[in-house]
C-alpha cells in the first residue's frame, strides 16, 4: 500500500488498519517507544526540520500533520509502522480479554499486564488495541506487549501452548484470598463490561475467581478488577521464587 496522505488518514479506521496490518501513533514519547522497540517504522512525518533518529522522513506543514492526527494538541510527529506478528506461545503468565468494547479498560488492562509480568495478551473481539484511544490509555505499553488478536476458536485449538491454568474473573467464584494460586503459566480471563465471561471461555477454566468487596459495591470495573487479580498472582509468584 502507498502511504499517501489519505491512505494514512485511512489508518483511523480500525477497519483499514487489519487489512493493511499497519498504525500509526502520534507524539515524541510513542514515536520514541517505538525506536527502541525496534518496531518497523515505514514513515515519519514531522514538522521539524532537525530531526534525527528516525527511519524515512518526512517533513510537512503544520496543517498536514493536525489533519492525519486524532489529538486536538499538535504532536509534531507521526510514525506509521506495521503491526508485529507474535507466534501464539506463551513464555509466562497471559492475559486474556474476552470481548471489552471500551477501549479504556483494553488499555488499562494492557497497562497493567505489562506492570506484573504478564507480557502476552490475547484479545478476543475486543476493541481495536491499536487504535489511539487504547494506546494513550495504556500509556503506550501496548507497543511493549506481545498481543495477539485472534477468535475463541483459535484461541482454543491453541490453549496449551498459552497457558496450563485458565482462571476466569466471576463474581460468584471463589475469593481470591482464600485460593491457592499456581505458580506460573496463568491465563488470566477477563470478559464483557456488561455481559462477563463468555460461555465458551467458562468452558475452559480451571478456577472461578472472585474479589470480596463491601456489600454497598455490586461490581468492579473490569480494568480495575483485572489489574487487583493479576497483581495479586504476581506477588504470589514473587514470594515462591
Amino acid at each position: 500500500m502507498q502511504l499517501t496522505k489519505q491512505n494514512i488518514k485511512n489508518l483511523k479506521d480500525k477497519k483499514f488498519r487489519r487489512q493493511n496490518k499497519l498504525f500509526f501513533v502520534e507524539g515524541e514519547k510513542f514515536c520514541a517507544d517505538l525506536v527502541r522497540l525496534n518496531h518497523e517504522i515505514l514513515l515519519t512525518l514531522t514538522t521539524n526540520k532537525e530531526l534525527k533518529g528516525y527511519p524515512n522522513i518526512c517533513v510537512v506543514t503544520e496543517q498536514t500533520l493536525s489533519g492525519l492526527a486524532t489529538t486536538k494538541t499538535n504532536q509534531n510527529i507521526i510514525c506509521v509502522c506495521k503491526i508485529k506478528d507474535y507466534e501464539i506461545s506463551s513464555v509466562g503468565n497471559s492475559l486474556v480479554l474476552d470481548t471489552l468494547q471500551d477501549p479504556g479498560n483494553v488499555g488499562t488492562l494492557i497497562r497493567s499486564a505489562m506492570a506484573f509480568g504478564f507480557e502476552d495478551v490475547y484479545l478476543i473481539n475486543c476493541a481495536d488495541v491499536y487504535s489511539e484511544k487504547v494506546i494513550r490509555s495504556s500509556a503506550g505499553t501496548v507497543l511493549s506487549a506481545r498481543l495477539h488478536v485472534l477468535n475463541f476458536e483459535q484461541f482454543n485449538s491453541n490453549k496449551q501452548k498459552i497457558a496450563k491454568n485458565f482462571l476466569v474473573a466471576d463474581m460468584f467464584g471463589e475469593p481470591l484470598a482464600k485460593i491457592c494460586l499456581p505458580k506460573n503459566k496463568i491465563a488470566v480471563i477477563i470478559g464483557n463490561e456488561g455481559n462477563g465471561v463468555s460461555e465458551q471461555f467458562m468452558s475452559i477454566a480451571n478456577t472461578k475467581i472472585s474479589i470480596p468487596m463491601s456489600s454497598k459495591v455490586e461490581s468492579l470495573n473490569a480494568g480495575v478488577a483485572g489489574s487487583i487479580i493479576m497483581q495479586k498472582i504476581s506477588e504470589v509468584k514473587n514470594v515462591r521464587s
